[in-house]
């Protein structure tokens, strides 16, 4: 399926080139590797779709400051039993994983890894989230650049996994968990900064990575566990269809309304 291959590479690829230069150990074969990769995707496709890393760096350079208590809890990992929940919530690890390193929030970074690792060894997928990768994030808890660099590399592993092994549709919902709760840490960072544009940018800019996902969700719908995500994630399509340039306040509303909506129903145990 290479539009959706195509999407996961999108995914994680573009964030790790910009944080290279952060990293000047990084071996020159490994970064020759991520450039022809990136040169690849940027010849077939006409836009990116932002990663969680680049939608909390975009918070970040909009100076909205770190909220407690909006991620998902990490003791919650344990509680879902599904393939669908766990799948849907290995993304919003991944997104809240993504806030926490981004802003340097050393204690939650490792919540949301050891969450991220349950999930993904009760999934049975092999991948970078081994014991030496959590041994490498502890010890570059002090490098941001390091340590964005060895997670996102551990997510690509896994998305790299799952579709090398024809699981299509888990790493579509690993997607589909990380691109909502993405949006609804944007959300909240809106609402507390008293509707601020550059945030309300921030949230506008996240259009075409829903509309791309919807769609490539609908290629599977006939799947009873895409059936729990897709028409929650159509109705913030429809939202997003309102939508000019400038995303509006009230305009906002609407969105942030079906955002929680789905992110409360993809949370709850």
């Amino acid at each position: 399926m290479k539009n959706l291959k195509s999407l996961l590479l999108l995914a994680v690829i573009p964030f790790v080139v910009s944080c290279s230069s952060g990293d000047k150990k990084a071996a020159s074969a490994e970064e020759a590797t991520k450039e022809t990769a990136v040169d690849k995707v940027e010849k077939e496709f006409n836009y990116p779709i932002p990663t969680s890393f680049e939608v909390t760096k975009m918070l970040q350079d909009a100076q909205a400051g770190f909220v407690l208590g909006i991620t998902n809890d990490a003791e919650n990992a344990d509680q879902y039993v599904t393939a669908y929940s766990k799948a849907v919530n290995l993304g919003v690890y991944g997104a809240d994983l993504s806030y926490a390193s981004t802003y340097n929030r050393q204690q939650e970074t490792m919540d949301f890894l050891n969450a991220s690792r349950k999930l993904i060894q009760s999934l049975n997928i092999s991948s970078g989230f081994s014991m030496d990768m959590a041994r490498r994030v502890e010890n570059n808890l002090q490098n941001k650049d390091s340590l964005i660099n060895i997670i996102t590399e551990a997510f690509y592993d896994t998305y790299t996994f799952l579709n090398r092994s024809s699981q299509e549709r888990t790493s579509l919902l690993v997607l589909a968990g990380s691109v909502v709760e993405g949006l609804y840490i944007s959300s909240n960072l809106v609402i507390s900064s008293g509707y601020d544009q550059k945030l309300l940018d921030v949230i506008g800019g996240q259009k075409s990575q829903v509309s791309k996902l919807v769609d490539l969700l609908g290629e599977f719908s006939d799947d009873e566990n895409v059936q729990k995500v897709l028409p929650a994630l159509q109705g913030i399509k429809e939202a997003y269809s309102k939508v000019g340039d400038k995303l509006t306040a009230e305009q906002f509303d609407d969105l942030q309304v079906a955002i929680e909506s789905i992110r409360t129903q993809i949370v709850t145990p």
